[in-house]
């Protein structure tokens, strides 16, 4: 005998087979018993939880035939697929035979299925015969969205919506399953499949069908994540601690490890919200937890993440994961994807700090020296205007100014100094470029650009990925990136610059370079296009203007006797220890 896939053998054959729609069933079966079934009924809900085979089985049971009798062999129940017959001839020609008297049973009932594939005028003939049906005739129709449907049809069928069957149920239905097949199978691994099915019995019994394909002999977690494209939990765990810790490189590294092993990326996008939902939840609801994560672990990453992080990464997951529907460089959207998420920062006015001189208890935080107004304003080092305002009255202990103090020898110095720095920023230098500007030059950078970023290393091309090349001339490009912190990195970054001054003259592109924010480049065009207008631009050579300065603010530097000793400002000191370094920004 031919096979037959897993969800055809165990098709429910009555309501009592039926799992996951109790109300709906039970309804039903009651309305048989009592004889009150209505002329027309509208099953709807998501695919594979079951509304075909309630049909089947509703028009089986109305008329009293034999739950083993093959639907093949029953002349009054009629299925009609209305996604391949959508046209009003096809429906004319089935509603022309339901004048006619059933030829065996008691009832003949027209299954009509995926009923809002049908076009208006189809619904219009099938309208006719709803308002006024014959009373030996029953109409069943099914499909995924009834919102296609029309009002005037809703409005004359009983309506039952079928809900998504609870993964636990759909386990538990696999469990009987592979017992009566008599093959060996690992807990997790149904887990698993029950999960990735989201609510589809079908599903299910079709990817365990592919599982047992895999490995005949068990149904094991390897090979259920194979077939999947799942990644496993060790990894998902590996990930989230990444990112929330900000951890770009890491990031970047566990993602590419992970890819490597042929992971799908939509799969990859939901495993993650379906981990950040159990984190989500581990406080408040913890019997709702699907994952089989330690309790322990899951706790840990919700009190560091916080409910408003959490919630900022959901969204930023559920926005790629529309992008990646309609893209086919699934891994470029991933490495933006970890970037982002590395980069989400709780804002400063959700902690809940007080600034009042009472505060001043906090021996951790204060001394009793104090630093006046006038100190502040002598201090080289300006810090963001609301935080300095905060900390008129606070300075770090003593100890706290000795761990700050961190000698740089002149040889370091020399070092940094040394850095070959190759690009341009600013007004000046975008004025430059837009100057001598041709769309071809452009257009042959985007084209090479996807391939040109592909020779870095992981962390390298995540950074150029969110780069895009906005002006290009026969001399220069202006790339313009989507994060300012990204952008400052790339500023200082020679290694990358170099790297990416070769790659461009390999391809024979512009290989003077000016970087600049997308805000920033905005601003800037539109600044020329209004100075173009009014005839106010004057000639800029791009090569006339200064490169990026190598020189990067040095702070705690000491050198005996030649060198005055440089301490970062205690207000800063003291803002970081309140805030966390990662927080507070100092402006040069």
């Amino acid at each position: 005998m031919a096979y037959q896939a897993l969800y055809r053998v165990y098709r429910p054959r009555t309501f009592d087979d039926m799992v996951g729609q109790e109300v709906i069933t039970q309804t039903l079966k009651n309305a048989i018993e009592t004889h009150q079934t209505g002329h027309a009924y509208l099953f709807s809900g998501p695919r594979g939880t079951g509304k075909t085979s309630a049909a089947k089985i509703f028009a089986r049971e109305i008329n009293g035939i034999d739950p083993t009798t093959d639907d093949s062999q029953i002349p009054d129940i009629v299925e009609f697929d209305a996604a391949s017959n959508s046209r009003v001839e096809d429906m004319r020609d089935i509603l022309s035979n339901v004048d006619y008297a059933p030829i065996e049973a008691e009832f003949k009932v027209y299954i009509i299925d995926e009923v809002h594939m049908l076009s208006n005028s189809a619904f219009n003939a099938l309208l006719k015969t709803l308002e006024e049906p014959p009373a030996n005739v029953k109409f069943i129709l099914a499909t995924t969205e009834p919102q296609k449907v029309p009002v005037t049809i809703l409005s004359r069928t009983q309506r039952f919506e079928f809900k998504r069957i609870d993964s636990s149920i759909i386990k538990a239905r696999l469990v009987d399953i592979l017992n009566k097949q008599q093959i060996a199978y690992e807990d997790d691994a149904l887990r698993i499949i029950a999960n990735v099915a989201e609510g589809g019995m079908r599903d299910a019994l079709s990817i365990l069908d592919q599982v047992i394909a895999f490995s005949t002999d068990n149904v094991t977690v390897d090979n259920a994540l194979q077939v999947t494209g799942s990644t496993t939990t060790t990894e998902l765990l590996s990930y989230v601690k990444a990112v929330s810790a900000g951890d770009t490189p890491k990031s970047l590294q566990v993602l590419h490890d992970i890819l490597i092993e042929g992971k799908d990326a939509q799969r990859f996008v939901v495993d993650i919200l379906g981990l950040l939902r159990d984190i989500m939840l581990v406080d408040v609801a913890e019997e709702l937890i699907k994952s089989t994560i330690q309790l322990s672990e899951l706790q840990l990453l919700s009190k560091k993440l916080g409910i408003t992080h959490i919630e900022q990464m959901m969204l930023t997951l559920d926005g790629i994961q529309k992008q990646l529907m309609q893209t086919m460089q699934s891994d470029v959207y991933l490495e933006l994807l970890t970037v982002k998420l590395s980069m989400l920062v709780e804002p400063i006015a959700t902690v809940p700090v007080s600034f009042e001189a009472s505060s001043a208890n906090d021996e951790s935080l204060m001394s009793s020296a104090a630093i006046n107004e006038g100190d502040i304003k002598n201090q080289t080092t300006n810090v963001t205007p609301i935080v300095a305002e905060k900390f008129k009255n606070v300075t770090p202990t003593v100890s706290e100014q000795k761990q700050a103090v961190n000698p740089v020898s002149s040889e370091q110095i020399n070092q940094n100094a040394d850095i070959n720095l190759l690009v341009r920023t600013g007004q000046q230098a975008v004025f430059a470029v837009l100057q001598m500007a041709k769309r071809e030059a452009l257009s042959r950078v985007k084209n090479n650009w996807s391939t040109l970023i592909t020779q870095f290393d992981v962390a390298q091309q995540a950074m150029l990925t969110i780069a895009e090349p906005v002006a290009a001339s026969e001399e220069a490009i202006v790339l313009a990136f989507d994060y300012p912190a990204l952008l400052e990195q790339a500023l200082h970054d020679a290694q990358m610059q170099n790297s990416l001054e070769a790659a461009l003259r390999e391809q024979h592109l512009p290989l003077s370079m000016v970087f600049i924010s997308q805000d920033d480049w905005h601003q800037e065009r539109a600044a020329y296009v209004t100075k173009l207008k009014s005839g106010e631009t004057k000639r800029i050579v791009l090569t006339d203007l200064p490169r990026v300065s190598s020189q990067k603010p040095l702070t705690n530097i000491e050198e005996p006797k030649m060198v005055a000793k440089v301490t970062e400002p205690a207000v800063v000191m003291a803002a970081k220890k309140m805030f966390g370094s990662d927080i507070v920004t100092v402006i040069d």
